[in-house]
């Protein structure tokens, strides 16, 4: 299918690609119909293509490509860089971007592992935190492990009834995560010490609906950094732990009473398919509890 062409949300743009889906069809009315393109002076529309480049990481998955096919680009070999207009695949390297033309786009900005990594992220609220104190308190405290152990350590000795919640720097899905008391077992703390991670005092009374501990996600896409432009999306997502939450010692290996993570839950007797609110359900429908919603 040929690309489709639709009118700039801002004055005095070019127009941009059209993406629609059967899924959740989108508002067509600034798409540019054949005499407006020709005034735009498009007497042909172009060939667009993309490339893909798997790796151990980067996966081909349906949902991208189909998305690239039915915006009219077509694949081909992503070593063809000058062709591309979409180039998908890992980090882009310097000497790459170096040969890249202002409308060529990637699926990723160099360095952007430093808001994807845990231990880098935490590094980066904790420059922010230093210089803007009072507007920057957004998590609890973390250490990042195996550099901060000793003042973890303090930190549990001067904290001796908390909670800590210990995380992989780079994984995903729920995966490898563990809740401690302050008094962890030498053993342990052993490894531990050893062992990159991120671990944080855990917040023992989180906002609970109904009982159940959830979160809210926002998606959002950043285009550009030098002038920032984000779109956000209008809908965001909640996802539900699937045990009701008690904060006792006896209960921290409990993954989906801890976790909100789609990928603990589902294999949970209690998981409910989402097709009327269940273990995932869009934010507008779970904002009419929260009123009623309790904890910190």
């Amino acid at each position: 299918a040929p690309i489709t062409l639709l009118r700039s949300a801002f004055e005095g743009r070019p127009p941009v690609l059209f993406f629609d889906s059967d899924v959740c069809p989108k508002d067509r009315r600034r798409v540019l119909d054949e005499t407006a393109l020709q005034r735009g002076g498009f007497a042909t529309l172009p060939s667009m293509y993309f490339g893909m480049h798997e790796t151990k990481d980067v996966h081909a998955y349906h949902a991208v490509l189909n998305t690239l096919a039915r915006g009219g680009l077509a694949q081909i070999p992503h070593e063809e860089t000058a062709k591309l207009a979409v180039y998908w695949g890992p980090q882009p390297r310097p000497e790459m971007l170096r040969t890249m033309h202002p409308f060529q786009k990637a699926n990723h900005f160099p360095f952007s592992w430093h808001l994807g990594r845990k231990d880098l992220l935490w590094k980066a609220v904790q420059r922010l935190q230093r210089q803007f104190p009072k507007q920057c308190e957004v998590m609890p405290r973390g250490f990042n492990l195996p550099d901060d152990h000793q003042a973890w350590a303090v930190a549990r000795e001067q904290n001796p009834g908390a909670l800590w919640i210990w995380k992989p720097i780079c994984l995903s899905c729920g995966k490898g995560i563990r809740i401690f008391t302050s008094d962890v077992a030498a053993a342990t703390d052993r490894k531990l010490s050893k062992k990159p991670g991120v671990v944080q005092q855990y917040i023992a009374r989180p906002l609970l609906l109904e009982g159940y501990k959830f979160d809210l996600r926002i998606y959002v896409v950043v285009t550009s950094y030098d002038p920032l432009k984000v779109y956000v999306n209008a809908e965001g997502l909640v996802r539900l732990a699937t045990e009701k939450y008690a904060p006792d010692p006896s209960n921290l290996k409990k993954r989906t009473m801890h976790l909100t993570n789609y990928s603990v839950n589902k294999h949970a007797a209690a998981y409910v398919q989402n097709q009327d609110g269940g273990g995932r359900a869009a934010a507008a429908a779970a904002a009419t509890p929260l009123p009623e919603a309790t904890g910190d």
